[in-house]
């Protein structure tokens, strides 16, 4: 009895011992095959966010931070949170993920994405700027912004978008300005006004409509008896001859007895270049500002559209290298051409030259017979052995 319970131990050891080696190995696959967990909780909120399910993301990348706070996953996840905010929309996720971009930049100013963080900051102030004669809180947030762009990042490639971005900006607070001043005006309220008027002056030097601004503070002064007005006036005629207000600023000058000047044409072409091209009528237009001033109708998403930008700049730049370096590979060929002497008549074969009385001499070592003979090989033939 105890012999055969030894035997059958023998023979479970024997089996264990040649299951052993494949154990093994699949072990040490499996264990190759399983991903760091940091990655994975980033890759499973990443999956999330292109599906769109917010709250599952930001569940994953927040449990990276608390679990993994010195991941190299850990900024990563930090900004794509902010991106969850952002892609899922509407004031309140684009206030959070605007506290989280800039959490983002304090926490790790040397990122390669602070940055990106800080155009995606511009961009979803600019998504919640409205119409001029509306609050313009998000259209002054979206100005200070650009302005900490510019002041952080002066080599970002995202500075010369933004900086378009800040005349489009500039021009919806000056129309905003300049109905609240027209108001006033219409009202008899010369000092708010003047304020409003005076702030365009002062703040928006290329806004298209200078010539509107400065007509109407002529006509603020002139209802206070303010000879100033004669400045304004002035302005006009010399820098605006194309302006709908030439023809009445000079009445106005030859009602107060002043001189009429002479245009300064540097200056009115300078004038005349910041007015951007009419974009041309549509039926829908009305619809579209109304949906837009009431907030229905979002702008583009100013941070993709500059992605798109940079990227094309980049191929262009690319395309236009890659020419270049063609050309200088060409002209390099030519240059040996000419170096090694081979050098062809015109009215005579490649490589012929002419003869006396009319005749074409055939290239050393031709026969007459109009036979071409075989080029010698560069490569000698070894000698056999």
């Amino acid at each position: 009895m105890e012999r055969a319970a030894r035997g059958a131990l023998g023979v479970l050891a024997v089996a264990l011992l040649g299951c052993l080696p494949g154990c093994v190995q699949k072990s040490a696959s499996l264990q190759k095959s399983i991903a760091p967990p940091d990655k994975t909780l980033f890759e499973t909120g990443e999956n999330y966010l292109k599906r769109g399910q917010y709250i599952k993301s930001r569940l994953a990348f927040q449990t990276l931070l608390n679990t993994y706070p010195d991941s190299d996953m850990a900024s990563e996840a930090y900004f794509s949170m902010g991106d969850s905010f952002y892609e899922e929309g509407g004031t309140e996720n684009l206030l959070q993920a605007e506290d989280q971009y800039k959490n983002f930049i304090v926490f790790y100013p040397g990122d390669p994405k602070s940055d990106d963080a800080q155009m995606k900051i511009i961009s979803l102030n600019y998504k919640m700027m409205r119409s001029p004669d509306r609050d313009p809180q998000y259209a002054h947030r979206t100005l200070e912004e650009i302005e900490v762009l510019e002041r952080k990042y002066p080599n970002s490639d995202f500075l010369p978008i933004a900086r378009q971005l800040k005349v489009g900006v500039e021009d919806n607070l000056a129309r905003g300005d300049l109905s609240v001043g027209e108001f006033y005006l219409k009202r008899k309220n010369p000092l708010g006004a003047r304020l409003r008027f005076q702030e365009v002056v002062d703040k928006y030097k290329d806004f298209e409509e200078m010539d509107r601004v400065l007509f109407r503070l002529g006509e603020l002064y002139d209802l206070v008896q303010n000879p100033e007005a004669a400045i304004y006036y002035t302005k006009v005629v010399e820098g605006y001859p194309f302006s709908e207000y030439y023809e009445d600023a000079k009445a106005r000058l030859t009602e107060l007895g002043q001189n009429i000047p002479e245009v300064n044409q540097d200056l009115a072409a300078a004038n005349q270049a910041k007015i951007r091209p009419d974009a041309g009528f549509s039926p829908l237009k009305p619809l579209v500002d109304f949906g837009k001033a009431l907030g229905f109708i979002a702008p583009p998403d100013q941070y993709a559209v500059a992605q798109k930008t940079i990227a094309d700049e980049k191929a262009a730049a690319a395309k236009e290298a890659a020419a270049g370096a063609g050309e200088d590979i060409l002209i390099e060929s030519e240059i040996r051409k000419s170096a090694s002497g081979a050098a062809t008549d015109e009215s005579s074969p490649a490589g012929a030259t002419t003869g006396g009385a009319g005749e074409v001499a055939t290239p050393d070592g031709a026969s007459g017979d109009g036979e071409t003979p075989r080029k010698p090989s560069r490569y000698q033939r070894k000698p056999a052995r």
